[in-house]
């Protein structure tokens, strides 16, 4: 584990928050360069990115404080440091998804297209956001198991798979319902070789949130076939 990467007596560079800068980095570059695509607009693609990145951080940092709020008594401006991690992934796509669907509504701007492009990029993002939680030494899982660095090989896998799809798809929607669905099945996998959640129905949050992701993705990828045909 190597929580700080670089020590000055002037700063201090944290793996995680490196991560998440890399991360944040690489979906602009990629985003960018994707949206010189036919149908799509680069000013847009950074619009969006900007308005994902803000809401999603705050979702994820609100989902965790509400599942930990005694790590925050008596000192609620901790709530702020993120350099010491605590992102729930689920709160930050929850929040990111309302926002950036509220956004295009309100500029009528096409969802389906932006959410195939931002998909295999998402899958990326999250990929260097674990290793990330790996150096800082958070999301372990049960015996030691390295979940964080499982979950990031496989986004690093699906993210290959989903730019494929991007390149070649035959209706807008199906390489973000590939995404809910590919992600959704293997979040629920790993959550049962970690030990830091709490169960509820005999399984945990993320697994329920993953079950509906699944289901709303079979079921809308059904939909997308239908209305394709």
């Amino acid at each position: 584990m190597h929580p700080a990467l670089l020590k000055t007596p002037y700063f201090t560079v944290y793996s995680y928050g490196f991560c998440m800068a890399l991360a944040v980095m690489l979906a602009w570059l990629i985003s960018s360069r994707l949206a010189r695509r036919p149908s799509y607009s680069v000013s847009q693609a950074a619009d969006l990115l900007f308005i994902f990145f803000v809401a999603g951080i705050a979702g994820a940092r609100l989902f965790y404080v509400l599942q930990h709020p005694s790590e925050f008594t008596g000192r609620w401006v901790a709530v702020f440091f993120l350099q010491e991690g605590g992102l729930v992934w689920y709160g930050g796509f929850i929040g990111g998804v309302v926002c950036g669907v509220f956004y295009m509504r309100l500029r009528r701007i096409p969802i389906l297209p932006w959410a195939d492009l931002f998909s295999p990029v998402l899958a990326l993002s999250q990929a260097v956001g674990r290793v990330g939680c790996y150096l800082n030494g958070c999301c372990f899982g049960r015996d030691g198991h390295a979940v964080q660095l499982y979950e990031s090989t496989f986004l690093a896998v699906l993210s290959v798979f989903l730019f494929l799809r991007f390149i070649r798809r035959k209706m807008n929607g199906e390489v973000f319902v590939l995404y809910l669905m590919g992600y959704g099945s293997a979040r629920f996998a790993l959550e049962f070789l970690r030990g830091d959640q709490s169960s509820y129905g005999g399984l945990t949050l993320p697994q329920w949130v993953s079950l509906c992701l699944v289901t709303f993705g079979i079921g809308f990828y059904g939909y997308l076939r239908r209305s394709y045909r």
